[in-house]
């Protein structure tokens, strides 16, 4: 609410603060704390771990690093598109986007590959706010330094192309005889009685669905997004991976099927 709060450190309350004006505690939505309260760690710190940028191969056996920023700025209009913060470095401009129930959809991420600037997307929505002093520093170690919960919306994840060293001459004519890509081939699981529909995109990506709503499935779902590098598409209530991911998926969704549930065919 942006009003003056008073630190009461009495000897028969738990240490808290209230209005200096008195007035009743305002009401606080984790979403709406989390959001601000992350932009507010970052521009304090001016840095963030994040993973490896795509395209670059990390210098140590710790896959993330810590980028130093040289100042930031909250939610700038750059044209149509509104970041909630730019970072400047001394090689150019980040944009990064915090998460939490709404995240970066197909009309944004085609903005921010219109602009051809460096973005993360911050997933704050598995963080728990605990009203104390110790629950703020860990929501702000959460928010700096956990990686696996950052993801780059760009530069893109490069396509990694596997050539047999041996070429076939016959797949060569078949490929020049039909270039258009075929229908891709649907996988289904069963995951606790429910569907999830796995199927490659046309240049290679991966799309995974729930096919009915649920939470336990949802957090799942979030839980390979953050290991895999994958992202929430509203527009097709769907979670597209890279195609490096796509055998890693398919180990990590066969270990949640239901046992002798797993149907195969085209889409």
């Amino acid at each position: 609410c942006n009003e003056v709060v008073v630190a009461r450190q009495g000897q028969q309350r738990m240490h808290h603060f209230s209005h200096a004006s008195q007035k009743r505690p305002c009401e606080v939505m984790p979403e709406s704390f989390l959001h601000r309260y992350a932009k507010q760690v970052v521009k304090e710190s001016l840095g963030l771990q994040l993973p490896p940028q795509p395209g670059h191969l990390p210098d140590s056996e710790d896959q993330s690093s810590w980028w130093d920023f040289e100042s930031v700025k909250e939610e700038p209009w750059m044209g149509d598109f509104r970041p909630d913060m730019i970072a400047e470095l001394k090689d150019g401009p980040l944009l990064i986007e915090f998460a939490y129930t709404s995240f970066v959809d197909d009309q944004k991420q085609a903005l921010i590959e219109q602009l051809g600037i460096r973005a993360v997307e911050v997933d704050v929505s598995d963080l728990v706010v605990t009203p104390s002093a110790e629950g703020l520093l860990e929501l702000k170690r959460a928010i700096l330094h956990d990686a696996s919960s950052k993801q780059w919306l760009y530069p893109p994840t490069p396509v990694t192309v596997v050539v047999n060293e041996v070429s076939n001459p016959f797949v060569e004519i078949i490929a020049a005889q039909h270039p258009n890509p075929l229908p891709p081939v649907r996988t289904r699981y069963t995951i606790q009685g429910l569907w999830v529909d796995v199927r490659t995109l046309e240049y290679g990506s991966v799309a995974v669905r729930s096919v009915a709503y649920s939470p336990l499935i949802v957090d799942q779902l979030k839980r390979l997004a953050r290991k895999y590098s994958g992202r929430y598409v509203a527009k097709y209530k769907n979670w597209v991976f890279p195609s490096w991911a796509r055998s890693l998926l398919q180990q990590e969704l066969e270990a949640l099927a239901d046992s002798d549930q797993l149907v195969s065919g085209s889409h």
